[in-house]
């Protein structure tokens, strides 16, 4: 019975933790989902912009060869080519944005529905674990129900909703530095351009050079209380010409920029420059600043263009949807871990006993005598168990354990922090501490705590006895191996009794730092056991009803009424007044049995 119980208990525990594990592992990878979602979004508009880009540069070509005996045809097939390109690259973006703009959306509802499933799931999953073991079991204990309570708590506590500027701005950090190359940085120098050639042609007095730059950033914008979001793109191309000229302070070059091809196409409105920017005014792409703000490093002036020449797509875009992070994202939470602990009782009248095999146990000892034979009452016992049954406590924790914990050696210096990015959270059973025992003693009784601490003495009392004998039969035979070795003159006798005498004291010391282990497990025993009851005297229902009303203003009641029919309502009012009392009188009968072995 007793392995059956352990068996259900560590099983009900880390059912309950694997799908609170799953959970977490859920929220990372929506959470990747959702920043991969809005680079495809980056992506799309970087793609209209280089479209766009390219058939300006193409207009911009067949416009200048006009003037050279050069074939046109090509030319302008290059041109009509794309510009029916970026007709098709617009219609592309315009159609799926919103698509992926909305499985977002989705998915940050999708992952706060299952974080709150989880909430109220977990005490359903643990109590169907025990049942479908055996229907015997029960975990309606104090301890079962405060362990429960406990859990949903760091539950609550271990992640929150980020919906607020900054850990929208987060997010969106997040994404911009998982941009993809092209997306990010659409940088050719000439030497990339033109194969063969050097990035600089150096004529002497002339230097002469071709820059290709582009890029694309997610950019934000705070007004009225709300974020605003933007993706925008740009890509310009330039010929970069230095001519070196001599005025009365000597020889200096002089830079100029030839403006080839410019393209820009955003998402969701154009906030990132400054408002009443005048684009009519063609003529002021020569100024060094149109107040906005930089994409190119070299073709400013094409950038400057390309602002004033920008266009919008016609689609619906919402930027960085809240999501669900955990709530402490300091370095200094880098191992978080959440606990379950459950106590699954089996009561008395259902254990099955050897009193209870029919035609040889009965519920006492017979008065007559059994000489021979297997009759009824053959096995009979009186059977007593303290708490009126069997009770078990399991533990266990999650925790995040990525994969470089795996292979120390990989890590190389760096040690990845625990957040709802990375899906690597597991569980794991662990030891229930004593204090937690105790606490689980004074909440079934209170008089069950001062009975066990009996039994706990009584070890203690016949572990320290017996060390006590042995120790004073090993003193003796140090005592005769040394009077033997003071009697004896041979020199391979003295050798053995010599080696004789270095193994006894070596038992001999060994058993006396177990003596003094026993008392210090004594003075353990009474620490644990007042910690344990001081707990168990703390446990206040409004602990969880702040919890309850907290959870309300965000979830709503449905979910609130089903975690207090499950969890806060075992909890009775007639607990609380008597675990003082309780608490006291067993800490006080407690410390009186352990002072009795010292």
């Amino acid at each position: 019975e007793r392995s059956r119980l352990i068996n259900t208990a560590d099983a009900a525990v880390y059912s309950g933790l694997v799908w609170q594990a799953r959970a977490l592992n859920f929220q990372a990878y929506t959470n990747r989902a959702m920043v991969a979602n809005q680079v495809s979004i980056g992506q799309l508009v970087s793609l209209t912009s280089w479209t766009q880009y390219a058939y300006i540069l193409a207009r911009n070509i067949d416009s200048i060869i006009e003037y050279f005996p050069v074939d046109e045809l090509s030319i302008e097939a290059a041109e009509r080519i794309t510009e029916t390109i970026d007709d098709v690259a617009v219609n592309i973006a315009e159609t799926f944005i919103p698509i992926i703009d909305s499985i977002n959306g989705m998915l940050s509802r999708t992952q706060q529905a299952v974080y709150v499933a989880s909430f109220a799931a977990t005490p359903a999953i643990v109590r169907e674990v025990v049942e479908e073991n055996d229907e015997r079991y029960n975990t309606n204990t104090a301890y079962a129900v405060i362990g429960l309570g406990e859990n949903a708590l760091g539950w609550q506590n271990l992640v929150r909703r980020y919906d607020d500027e900054d850990g929208l701005l987060r997010k969106a950090d997040v994404v911009n530095r998982s941009k993809d190359e092209f997306t990010n940085a659409r940088n050719l120098g000439t030497s990339q351009l033109i194969p063969n050639a050097p990035d600089v042609l150096n004529l002497g007095i002339t230097r002469l050079w071709l820059r290709k730059e582009g890029r694309t950033n997610l950019v934000s914008d705070a007004q009225d209380g709300s974020m605003q979001w933007e993706w925008k793109g740009k890509d310009t191309f330039s010929l970069h010409r230095e001519d070196l000229e001599f005025t009365r302070r000597g020889p200096r070059w002089v830079h100029r920029e030839l403006p080839l091809g410019w393209g820009s196409r955003h998402v969701n409105g154009d906030f990132e420059c400054e408002e009443g920017q005048d684009r009519s005014r063609w003529w002021s792409w020569r100024y060094s600043d149109d107040g906005c703000p930089r994409y190119t490093q070299q073709n400013r002036r094409a950038e400057m263009i390309a602002n004033l020449s920008q266009e919008a797509l016609d689609a619906e875009y919402n930027g960085i949807r809240a999501y669900n992070d955990l709530r402490n994202l300091s370095r200094q939470n880098g191992d978080p871990r959440l606990a379950l602990r459950l106590e699954v009782e089996l009561p008395q009248s259902d254990v099955r006993t050897a009193s209870k095999i029919d035609g040889l146990g009965s519920d006492s000892v017979p008065e007559d005598e059994l000489r021979s034979g297997m009759g009824e009452g053959m096995f009979g016992t009186e059977d007593q168990m303290a708490g009126e049954g069997m009770a078990i406590i399991a533990s266990g924790e999650l925790f995040f354990h990525p994969p470089d914990d795996y292979v120390p050696a990989r890590r190389r210096g760096r040690y990845e922090i625990a957040s709802l990015f990375s899906p690597y959270w597991e569980v794991r059973l662990t030891n229930t501490p004593l204090e937690r025992r105790f606490m689980a003693w004074t909440l079934r009784d209170e008089n069950l705590l001062t009975e066990g601490a009996s039994g706990i003495s009584s070890g203690v009392e016949h572990y320290i006895h017996e060390r006590e004998e042995e120790l004073a039969r090993l003193r003796g035979l140090e005592q005769s191996l040394q009077d033997q070795l003071n009697d004896t003159i041979d020199v391979t006798r003295r050798a053995e009794l010599e080696t004789e005498l270095v193994a006894v004291g070596s038992q001999i010391t060994h058993l006396e730092s177990t003596s003094g282990n026993a008392l210090m497990l004594t003075d353990g025993l009474q620490q644990e056991m007042a910690q344990g009851v001081s707990e168990a005297a703390q446990i206040q229902v409004g602990q969880y009803e702040h919890m309850l009303q907290e959870y309300a203003e965000q979830e709503g009641e449905e979910i609130v009424d089903q975690f207090e029919d499950e969890v806060v309502d075992q909890i009775t009012d007639q607990m609380q007044q008597t675990l003082e009392a309780a608490a006291e009188e067993a800490v006080e009968s407690t410390l009186n049995s352990i002072i009795i072995i010292n």
